[in-house]
């Protein structure tokens, strides 16, 4: 994901050396496939077609000095407000793979829109799981999370997973299903101790009757 870019959710896939071809050509979405893609104006620049620069950024000048700290190559040439892009550029681009188009569906409102839809999910999640930003970094805690986001699954994995397994045997998936009900039903046991009054004046019709009423 560049910085300061709009890509919150997707997969973005980077340059390769030698990208999946198709019958038609490159596969789309790969390095080759943007540099075959038409070319548009940017605010004076040529971009391509398929770029994801939102509509209020700005482009650096081509020949700047920036470079990405440690890989010594040019860096995206995107700027939002006084901040560029940190990405390096992808190939002869100009941009980062991100804001160049390479990789994920080509709608930056829609991808935001699922990227914001998904934080919200999370926040929901640790609310309701009582987990504080602290506590996040916590495996369990994590793990927590990543149940909760997921339960349908595990579900269908505990419950669905050994009754549509043929490779189970009859005796294999019965002590699966105890399993799972073990899980979901647990057996409760609970302790109870009564103090008579006065035991020596109770017949043993009585302490029946007592112990069937304490029993519900």
């Amino acid at each position: 994901m560049p910085a300061n870019g709009d890509i919150l959710d997707g997969e973005i896939v980077g340059e390769a050396a030698d990208p999946a071809l198709t019958d038609d050509g490159p596969r789309r979405g790969t390095l080759a496939w943007v540099r075959l893609q038409p070319v548009v104006d940017f605010k004076g620049e040529p971009v391509p077609a398929c770029h994801r620069i939102a509509a209020d950024a700005l482009l650096a000048p081509p020949d700047g000095p920036d470079v990405t700290p440690g890989q010594g190559r040019r860096r995206c040439r995107v700027l939002r407000g006084d901040t560029r892009c940190k990405a390096p550029a992808a190939g002869d681009t100009g941009l980062c793979a991100g804001h160049a188009g390479v990789g994920g569906p080509n709608d930056p409102a829609a991808m935001r829109a699922k990227g914001v839809a998904k934080l919200m999910r999370l926040k929901a999640t640790r609310e309701l799981l009582g987990i504080s930003a602290s506590r996040a970094v916590e495996p369990r805690a994590a793990a927590r999370i990543r149940a909760a986001l997921r339960a349908d699954e595990l579900a269908a994995a505990i419950v669905d997973g050994p009754l549509d397994d043929p490779k189970l045997s009859s005796v294999e998936r019965q002590r699966a299903m105890l399993s799972a009900l073990d899980a979901t039903y647990p057996l409760q046991t609970a302790e109870l101790s009564v103090e008579l009054s006065d035991p020596e004046g109770m017949d043993w019709p009585t302490m029946q009757r007592l112990a069937v009423s304490l029993l519900g």
